[in-house]
């Protein structure tokens, strides 16, 4: 029995350290043995920013007690047919700049370990794509300045700027130079232009990249009528047809009644696309019935003189203000717009509900102001109540002194589209009041309302405002404010609370108290302040008319 036992040990034993030998054989061929792996380094990882990239890598496998060089090869092509720039380098990394790559262009670099006299060079590691994003020296584009020939492009001043270069969507590029005046002045115009064109303008000191903007020409505007001061104006607008495009001349004209545009679609424009230039003294202007709409572009309204109570007006018609009526767009683009004493735009008119629709209303690149008593009136700045709306889209403007509440979307219903509200870009100070929803007043009502690059400043303007700014619990609603600042929000005038924004997400804002006061009206954003680089593109925010 004991042979047996011995034996039974000897073959255990045996078999152990044939087990051994085979895992440590495995091992072995899992090892990588081919030299070209072994000295490949690894995990490339990039940090871009405007003029410089750092590239690193973690070290070869088999490098304890090695030292090596790398090449690194950079292209624009990920297989790198081509390659744009070669550096070398004696560390696990390597910096990169505008130098030597192209701002703005997706590049891609490969790094490999080179031959020394005991081993040979590796084989490659690749990286993702990145680019030198550049720096922006342009300024946000001033709508008033583009033209349908003419365009002002506006910088800033720094020393060694040396040209421009535009660039249609089709045609030849031109390099225009900048003289020592436009370098200190920080603008370039430029003239002949092609209307309804689109241009990309590149800032260049030297070689070197300093900045790119895109913006589009006017397209020519071939106008039904063209008016003079002392022409009727109200007459016009009562005999055009629809589609039909008003042209005022330099000067003033006065509608001193209420006017009608009834169940047709036009545009009355200044002639010299400046508001300054070009004003109209109105009562109240009222889009009335199926098909109505307006676009009002470059002018200046004051409804001071006529008492006016209201902007724009929405009726169904003018012996049944509540009928059902479905509207075309409605545009205020470039306009100077003040006097009105109970709201900028009225559309709850309709007798129920979704009796009153319409896809847009735009407001861009306008001001806004002594809207709604002091912010005591009983309706919004946009009040549309019971109103089926697509789209809200107020854009580069500056609203103040306008209203106890911004959008009032509040009566429930259920409609055949969600709504959006979008704020882009524009400055809002003075407002709110009679204890209203300083911003939204959606109810339940399903809505998507976004704030970004804006700024909003001094609640209420008189009396009290809802401690939230928000209200929007319909299922589905999107509430965000974004890249925006706002400061010296409050439920009162005296011993209020800071309101709260409901159940919006807030995301990169600031609170950055700019100094002023509910009667301000220069909104000019100070030299240096960091709000100036807050914006969602890293641009300025607030209305861009206050940046420079």
């Amino acid at each position: 029995m004991k042979k047996i036992i011995d034996q039974l040990g000897f073959k255990f034993v045996i078999l152990l350290l044939m087990t051994i030998a085979i895992s440590s054989c495995k091992k072995e061929d899992d090892a990588p043995t081919e030299p070209a792996r072994i000295f490949k380094p690894g995990d490339v990882k990039i940090s871009a920013g405007e003029t410089s990239a750092k590239l690193t890598w973690s070290l070869p496998l088999m490098s304890t007690g090695k030292t090596f060089k790398y090449s690194i090869d950079f292209s624009t092509d990920s297989l790198f047919a081509t390659v744009n720039y070669t550096t070398t380098a004696d560390t696990a990394g390597v910096t990169v700049t505008e130098d030597n790559l192209a701002v703005r262009t997706k590049y891609y670099a490969r790094i490999k370990a080179n031959a020394t006299e005991s081993q040979p060079e590796s084989k490659y590691v690749r990286s993702s794509a990145f680019q030198l994003t550049g720096i922006q020296l342009f300024q946000a584009i001033r709508d008033i300045e583009i033209k349908e020939t003419t365009a002002k492009l506006y910088f800033t001043p720094t020393t060694g700027l040396t040209s421009i270069v535009l660039t249609p969507a089709t045609g030849a590029a031109v390099t225009v130079a900048l003289n020592a005046s436009d370098v200190t002045l920080g603008v370039k115009a430029f003239t002949t232009l092609t209307a309804g064109t689109k241009y990309t303008a590149e800032l260049f000191a030297g070689p070197k990249s300093k900045g790119i903007t895109t913006f589009t020409t006017l397209a020519p505007t071939t106008y039904t009528v063209k008016l003079n001061p002392g022409d009727d104006l109200a007459a016009a607008i009562a005999s055009a047809a629809n589609g039909a495009i008003i042209g005022l001349n330099p000067g003033t004209y006065t509608l001193a009644a209420a006017t009608f545009i009834t169940q047709k679609t036009i545009t009355i424009k200044s002639i010299s696309g400046n508001p300054g230039d070009t004003k109209v003294n109105y009562k109240e202007i009222d889009v009335e019935g199926t098909g109505a709409g307006v676009t009002l572009s470059g002018i200046e309204f004051d409804g001071t003189a006529g008492a006016s109570l209201y902007f724009i007006n929405f009726i169904g018609s003018q012996a049944a203000n509540g009928s059902a009526a479905t509207f075309t767009n409605v545009v205020v683009d470039n306009c100077i717009t003040h006097g009105s004493t109970t709201a900028f735009l009225r559309g709850d008119r309709g007798t129920a509900v979704r009796d009153f629709k319409i896809t847009g209303i735009i407001v861009n690149n306008s001001v806004v102001y002594d809207m709604g008593l002091n912010g005591s009136s009983a309706y919004y700045t946009f009040h549309l109540n019971k109103m089926q709306f697509t789209n809200l889209n107020i854009s580069k403007s500056t609203f103040y002194n306008a209203g106890p509440g911004l959008v009032t979307a509040s009566t429930t219903y259920t409609g055949d589209v969600t709504p959006t509200v979008s704020i882009t870009n524009s400055t809002f100070n003075g407002f709110g009041g009679n204890a209203k929803y300083a911003l939204l007043d959606a109810n339940a009502n399903p809505i998507n309302f976004t704030i970004v690059n804006s700024i909003l400043a001094n609640t209420p303007k008189s009396g009290t405002v809802n401690a939230a700014a928000i209200r929007g619990t319909g299922a589905a609603s999107t509430l965000r404010i974004s890249n925006s600042n706002y400061f010296n929000l409050s439920s009162a005038l005296t011993n209020g609370t800071a309101l709260t924004f409901g159940t919006a997400t807030l995301v990169s804002n600031q609170s950055i108290n700019l100094g002023w006061t509910a009667v301000t009206t220069d909104f000019t954003l100070p030299a240096g302040s960091p709000l100036r680089t807050a914006g969602s593109a890293g641009g300025p925010i607030g209305d861009p008319k206050w940046t420079y």
